[in-house]
């Protein structure tokens, strides 16, 4: 029957729209922990990964506790630094979070 083939297309057009934005996020996650990187000493850089901008907040995480501290102390530096670029324009607050 003709709605049943029609629903399959709609499906396979959704799952195909969502794999889209799961490519664009990991293709925008690359780009913001590059920036945020850039941005840091070098002796952290290696230390972390940008998870997600979420509205005003950005959230980072870090390979140990220790990171997310010295990270924690730096973060209106680092907010100055990332805000005038477009991507961190709206920041205004930065989540440290711990992997492990």
């Amino acid at each position: 029957d003709n709605d049943g083939w029609t629903a399959l297309m709609f499906a396979e057009q959704g799952g195909h729209s969502a794999l889209q934005k799961l490519i664009r996020h990991a293709a925008n996650q690359r780009a913001w922990t590059d920036q945020v990187r850039a941005a840091i000493g070098d002796k952290l850089k290696s230390q972390v990964e940008v998870s997600d901008i979420r509205g005003t907040k950005l959230v980072i995480n870090c390979r140990s506790a220790g990171v997310a501290t010295k990270l924690r102390f730096a973060q209106q530096d680092l907010l100055e630094k990332l805000q005038p670029l477009s991507a961190f324009n709206h920041v205004d607050e930065i989540v440290f979070k711990v992997l492990g």
